[in-house]
């Protein structure tokens, strides 16, 4: 075999970027140093197939986080082209990756709507308000999930939301229902309508108990910014001071999560769909 015909059937079994490397190291006699850092770069991307949905995962926690990521790409159409912790991260791998969906904090979704409009935002969220959840869906969002909600429902999430639809959890769909039914759903002209996504996170934060330097680990912010964030937020709600914002803050957060309860309790003593069928 000649020399010519063995090295064009080695080329055959090399990675596409592999064989373009190749191919320069044999018409230059040598492959640069961007060249060769390029190709690595190209082949350890996580990004494998152009008929996979690539999901981006910004989650503050870090295991909760790489467990969702894990749980999504075992989906083999999904696969997860990049994971961030906090608001800088996740900007820059936005831009880079390009996701068709976005699973991240509530705060983010306008910035990332603007980004790139055709991407499918669905929030993740600790908290079932409906001051959150209206905010979020006239941000741009196209889903809403909650950390106690399963995989199914994350799977289906984003399936949904590719296929064009919003999509709200099957509890949390009960849950809005129920509070519509009886009356308390908060109205939209509610006084903490006026507080921006970030203001009202930090007013959610303080109500279970933040103090401003918690409240800057948590959000990555420095305490100067929080501190300009409580003064706005006691502006808006004229608020005297920084008890007075403290106790707004933790009467709000309580009686949601006292509506909450009670609902799931209700939720909990109706029959189940499977036993209605049966």
């Amino acid at each position: 075999m000649s020399k010519e015909a063995a090295r064009n059937q080695r080329s055959t079994f090399l990675p596409a970027s592999s064989a373009r490397t190749a191919e320069k190291s044999n018409r230059t006699g040598t492959t640069s140093k961007n060249d060769s850092s390029e190709d690595e770069l190209r082949l350890r991307s996580p990004i494998t197939s152009p008929t996979k949905i690539k999901v981006l995962v910004v989650c503050d926690l870090a295991l909760a986080g790489f467990a969702l990521a894990r749980v999504i790409e075992l989906d083999r159409r999904f696969e997860i082209c990049a994971e961030a912790g906090n608001g800088s991260a996740a900007r820059e791998l936005f831009v880079r990756f390009q996701p068709q969906i976005v699973l991240l904090s509530i705060v983010l979704i306008r910035e990332f709507h603007k980004l790139d409009p055709n991407a499918g935002i669905i929030v993740l969220s600790a908290r079932e308000d409906t001051i959150l959840i209206e905010r979020a869906f006239r941000a741009g969002a196209q889903g809403y999930l909650t950390m106690q909600d399963g995989v199914p429902e994350v799977l289906r999430a984003i399936e949904q939301v590719c296929a064009g639809h919003l999509y709200a959890s099957n509890k949390l769909t009960d849950w809005l229902l129920k509070n519509l039914a009886d009356g308390l759903i908060t109205s939209v002209n509610s006084e903490l309508k006026g507080l921006s996504d970030r203001e009202l996170q930090v007013f959610s934060l303080i109500g279970r108990g933040f103090g401003a330097s918690r409240l800057a680990s948590e959000l990555h912010l420095s305490v100067k910014t929080i501190e300009t964030h409580q003064s706005h937020i006691k502006e808006k709600l004229g608020l005297r001071s920084a008890a007075e914002l403290s106790e707004k803050a933790t009467r709000w957060t309580v009686q949601a999560a006292r509506r909450n309860l009670q609902l799931r309790k209700k939720l909990a003593r109706r029959p189940s769909r499977l036993r209605l069928q049966a």
